[in-house]
């Protein structure tokens, strides 16, 4: 069974952007999906080599080919090492279907964020 874990206040997520904590022997960041408004909380390391993934910008997909592309509806977290892009709702890595990172439930309570680990 998982328990909810403090990793911050909301105060340090919306003047950061993010709050990452270390949650037993793993860090989890918690970020805000800018399409929606929601905040989701996601395995601080990117699958590919390791790298702070929670440090990488949270941005629309971009799909297409050369010369045409649109933007597809879905916010991916991009690790800040290698571009790497995952999917902030499933954690799938849209480019390779071999890469994934945990993603985790969040709530808010009295100004604390709390992830479900």
């Amino acid at each position: 069974m998982s328990d909810w874990h403090d990793v911050g206040t909301v105060a340090q997520l919306e003047r950061d952007g993010c709050v990452v904590a270390r949650v037993g022997n793993r860090e989890i960041g918690v970020l805000v999906d800018p399409l929606t408004g929601r905040l989701v909380g996601v395995r601080n390391r990117c699958p590919h080599q390791g790298g702070p993934l929670c440090r990488g910008a949270v941005h629309e997909r971009a799909t297409g080919t050369p010369g045409r592309y649109a933007l597809a509806g879905r916010s991916v977290l991009h690790c800040p090492w290698h571009g790497w892009e995952f999917d902030l709702e499933s954690g799938a890595c849209l480019d390779d279907p071999a890469m994934r990172v945990a993603v985790y439930p969040v709530r808010v309570e009295d100004g604390r964020v709390l992830v479900q680990a």
